[in-house]
């Protein structure tokens, strides 16, 4: 008898164990949409760099060491031919600026989104004084007129590379485009340390 009592419970228990085992269970929910695509998004950094056209500005220098103002320049910068490639999470683009009509910098530039730490809008007179802070000269004040926005990405190695606009909203919506794209394509800050 007390064996058939144990026989018993041990079925009433397992009948018991897989009822409440195959009780279905609801999956967890889907992540929330994070945005645009990948494409999406480098596609519109690619036609927000090409139409842009070219920023036409005139530069005062004012140096504090020694109370002079440097000569007036007339500068151009312009950004052409931009090219997002989602495939390979990398911008390229050429460059083109001018001092006084002299062509100074012509050459194609290119930027990996995997490579990036983070990304920044600096006002011009900010992203010169960080200039010529960094090449030793940081007694020299600089003023642009009509001032313009550099959404500057941070890379490995302690490098810098900026893209330029006119409009401040447009520099903020590019940063924030070109976060997503550093996001998707893998890159921007990693805490070294989990916890």
């Amino acid at each position: 008898m007390q064996i058939l009592r144990a026989f018993v419970s041990a079925l009433v228990f397992t009948t018991f164990f897989a009822a409440f085992a195959q009780t279905p269970v609801p999956p967890p929910p889907q992540p929330a949409d994070n945005g645009p695509s990948l494409a999406v998004t480098m596609q519109f950094i690619q036609d927000k760099m090409n139409e842009q056209g070219k920023i036409d500005y005139t530069l005062y220098t004012h140096d504090n060491s020694n109370g002079e103002d440097w000569p007036v320049y007339y500068i151009s910068i312009e950004a052409t031919n931009a090219v997002a490639n989602p495939a390979t999470c990398s911008i390229t683009w050429h460059k083109v600026t001018t001092n006084g009509g002299k062509v100074g910098i012509d050459r194609d530039l290119s930027l990996d989104l995997r490579d990036v730490l983070t990304i920044e809008v600096r006002t011009s007179t900010y992203e010169a004084k960080m200039e010529d802070t960094a090449s030793g000269h940081p007694a020299l004040d600089k003023r642009q007129e009509p001032p313009y926005f550099a959404v500057t990405s941070r890379l490995k190695g302690n490098k810098e590379t900026p893209l330029f606009f006119s409009s401040e909203e447009m520099a903020n919506r590019v940063a924030k485009a070109m976060v997503h794209a550093v996001e998707l394509c893998g890159g921007g800050q990693k805490n070294p340390e989990p916890f």
